[in-house]
């Protein structure tokens, strides 16, 4: 029996292979799904735990760095003193991007755990302290750095007018300033602790009103990069005013900040009462400023007005930092300053904001101030 080959049928090749007359398609074929290579579980693991934990260092490096000690140190001097806006950024940023990208929430979630910390941390100084009981004489004081002497004297003397104020200190004023407000305030007297060649950021400017009685004003130095000023007698009986201004924290002065701020110890820790009012650039979420004002009341805190930014007053409030304080100590017998209330005010012609604070003078030698 003979066998005879089939021959091809036409357009097809003898010689192809069974499915080669499948329809053409230029998607590549899938591979199939044993052969798809996937990360071992181990090194994906790996990789979120290392993820995880870069994002708690970077969190607890820029807001909680005052309880490492590195806030004494730029940038985390400024990390600090923003650190409501940041954490709440932060808080805000992360809850986002695990709404768009949950397979991130093992790396978000210390973050956001570091951001609710940072929050809780700073709560508790938008809540006021007790009033203090009723009675004493009241002292009212207006604080504003001046912006080398660029604020609006008139603005200010108005103000303290209205306000009724006792003491007005003005940090970064000198004689030009202090000149302008004695034509402005009649029967008030001035000081500046800089001589009328000084250049006006140097200066601290005190004024007082008739109210105010026989004050004593004196220039202090030692240590200090700007002069301080000191105030005694009159309405503030056995308590010692100090007017401030600390230097900013910038690349060249931040070496001298620390120091500073611990030489407020001389008042806050004394045995008598004392006052502490100006410029600290400082707030209380730096380390160097707790150290340094431990003993003393920060106004701001006691009435629940801590959270307020005096600076940098182009911005909204709750954005900037409240460098600008009102501290307080009282003796152990009783005597001395209590803050009652705190106001922050937009004046014009400075890059802060203005403090206007209202205290108590409990016990403090029967002085009777003049009407």
């Amino acid at each position: 029996m003979s066998t005879t080959a089939r021959p091809a049928s036409p357009g097809r090749s003898a010689d192809r292979e069974d499915g080669a007359d499948r329809p053409w398609s230029s998607r590549p074929a899938a591979a199939p799904w044993h052969r798809v290579p996937s990360p071992p579980p181990a090194a994906g693991r790996r990789r979120r735990l290392l993820g995880a934990a870069a994002a708690l260092v970077l969190a607890v490096l820029v807001l909680l760095p005052d309880l490492l000690g590195i806030d004494r140190v730029l940038p985390f001097a400024v990390f600090a003193a923003l650190r409501l806006p940041l954490a709440v950024g932060a808080w805000v940023l992360g809850v986002g991007l695990v709404a768009l990208r949950p397979r991130w929430w093992p790396v978000l979630a210390p973050v956001l755990a570091v951001a609710v910390l940072a929050v809780a941390l700073v709560i508790p100084r938008a809540i006021p302290d007790p009033a203090p009981p009723a009675g004493g004489t009241e002292l009212t004081v207006l604080e504003l750095n001046s912006f080398e002497g660029h604020a609006d004297p008139r603005a200010i003397a108005a103000t303290a007018l209205g306000a009724g104020a006792d003491l007005v200190v003005l940090p970064e004023a000198g004689d030009r300033m202090r000149r302008a407000l004695a034509g402005l305030l009649p029967g008030w007297r001035t000081w500046t602790n800089v001589p009328p060649s000084a250049a006006e950021v140097r200066g601290i400017v005190v004024a007082s009103s008739p109210r105010a009685g026989d004050l004593t004003a004196r220039r202090l130095d030692g240590g200090t990069r700007y002069p301080w000023a000191e105030v005694t007698g009159g309405i503030l009986g056995p308590t010692r005013l100090v007017a401030v201004h600390l230097v900013s924290v910038v690349p060249q002065w931040i070496a001298y900040w620390p120091g500073e701020l611990e030489m407020l110890q001389r008042w806050c820790a004394a045995p008598g009462p004392a006052m502490v009012v100006g410029d600290l650039n400082a707030s209380a979420d730096h380390s160097a400023f707790r150290a340094g004002t431990a003993g003393c009341t920060d106004a701001g805190s006691a009435t629940g007005g801590s959270l307020v930014g005096t600076w940098n007053a182009a911005v909204p409030r709750w954005l900037g930092t409240q460098i600008d304080h009102v501290l307080t100590r009282t003796a152990p017998d009783g005597s001395g300053p209590r803050p009652r209330s705190l106001e922050v005010l937009d004046l014009p012609g400075s890059d802060h904001r203005a403090l206007l604070v209202r205290l108590a003078l409990p016990g403090h030698g029967g002085y009777t101030p003049r009407p």
